[in-house]
């Protein structure tokens, strides 16, 4: 189960009579909430299946397929960070392709080292 939360900024204009109005500005900003990890597993599977380039499609994809059943919370929360976080398409796949040496912060964790194992293992044939 997914809860959606939007948060926005309301104004109360002094001259009337507590009229609440949206201020101007960006929009409000929508925060996705997972009330249980099958839910979570769910919505990552379907991201990962549907990214900005086919690379990433096929290789995230194959990759939650095979291993969203099998992580814990934590993993999962990693994993979620870093294909839904602030890294760019292509330096997400230049990060497992090897093109580019990726941040620490994406280096450093399970989610990366499962990932990028099951990449390497594509690349040598090893995978199925």
């Amino acid at each position: 189960r997914r809860v959606t939360v939007a948060i926005s900024r309301c104004v109360v204009s002094p001259a009337s009579s507590g009229v609440r109005t949206l201020a101007s500005g960006p929009p409000p900003k929508v925060v996705q909430v997972d009330t249980d990890l099958g839910t979570k597993r769910a919505r990552l599977l379907y991201q990962s299946k549907k990214r900005g380039i086919l690379e990433n499609d096929i290789l995230l994809g194959e990759f939650a397929e095979s291993h969203l059943q099998l992580m814990d919370a934590s993993t999962l929360e990693e994993y979620d960070k870093m294909i839904n976080g602030d890294h760019m398409e292509w330096d997400l796949y230049y990060y497992l392709s090897g093109k580019k040496p990726a941040p620490p912060e994406v280096v450093d964790t399970n989610a990366f080292a499962l990932l990028k194992k099951f990449v390497d293992a594509k690349r040598t044939g090893e995978a199925k």
